[in-house]
């Protein structure tokens, strides 16, 4: 979510949640039963015990200062890790932050329905700003193109200290967006297990369902909804998926990053089904 606030005013959150669009209540559907990891027919995992980038992974964002590599520094488990070290740069408020990830693309009919999970670790300080963690993109209904800047998305990351979801239109411009805060703030100094479901297809419904987020293994709640635009716009439609085609992960920062702050992920999977927490 971008925003060129010079400050995050918490009146001006709760104008957005209540002008630019109703709350959407939390599914009341349970998830199915968590699987049993890569031995699920169609998942893709990824442990970074190559101690590299893995294969079909390529850089994509570098901005400002920090790096994205694999290193034996805090592994959730075996020798090594994803690290975006030292990540900072820009002014907190202000448009643009540091950005260091890759990206990889998916096999030719993946499905409409993408579950994902991954071990996250982040010290030393909660960022305020928008911190995107993980995303996946999809054709726009009826089109041919395939270029990233096509792409609608969904993605999991953090905003003034708590995890968010948003369903995203193509970037750029990525808004008008569907935003969803929790009220959970960002772990620090531990491992956490993420899951995720972007549920392109939702069903006999005529939008994509909203992003559903766990944080090792409860469902997040989101209190806070609302739709952000610069300027602002009507609420988009989000645009029906046939298949995901694209992931990105790392740590992209869309406002500026003060306290040099570093992120660990391990133990990345994406399939078509619940993938579970160890």
């Amino acid at each position: 979510m971008r925003t060129r606030l010079t400050r995050f005013h918490p009146l001006l959150v709760l104008a957005l949640s209540a002008s630019c669009a109703p709350g959407t209540p939390s599914p009341t559907t349970p998830p199915p039963p968590a699987a049993t990891g890569c031995a699920v027919p169609g998942t893709l995992c990824w442990d970074f015990e190559e101690g590299t980038i893995p294969p079909g992974w390529t850089p994509f964002r570098d901005e400002f200062t920090g790096r994205l590599l694999v290193d034996d520094s805090r592994p959730h488990r075996g020798r090594y890790a994803l690290h975006a070290q030292g990540m900072v740069g820009g002014k907190e408020g202000d448009q643009g932050g540091p950005k260091k990830t890759i990206r990889y693309n998916l096999p030719e009919g993946f499905g409409p329905v993408l579950w994902g999970r991954a071990y996250v670790y982040a010290t030393p300080e909660r960022p305020m700003s928008h911190a995107g963690l993980f995303n996946a993109r999809y054709p726009r209904p009826g089109s041919s193109e395939r270029a990233f800047d096509t792409l609608d998305w969904y993605e999991v990351a953090t905003y003034q200290k708590k995890y968010m979801s948003i369903w995203h239109p193509p970037e750029p411009p990525g808004f008008p967006e569907w935003v969803q805060v929790s009220d959970t703030p960002l772990v620090l100094d531990a491992w956490t297990c993420l899951e995720w479901q972007f549920d392109g297809a939702n069903g006999t419904e005529p939008e994509a369902a909203l992003p559903r987020v766990w944080l090792d293994g409860q469902e997040l709640a989101w209190p806070e909804t609302f739709v952000f635009s610069d300027p602002p716009a009507p609420p988009p439609v989000r645009e029906k998926a046939s298949n995901f085609t694209v992931l990105e992960t790392g740590v992209f920062l869309y406002q500026g990053l003060s306290v040099p702050t570093d992120w660990w992920i391990d133990d990345l999977a994406v399939g078509k089904q619940r993938i579970g927490c160890e």
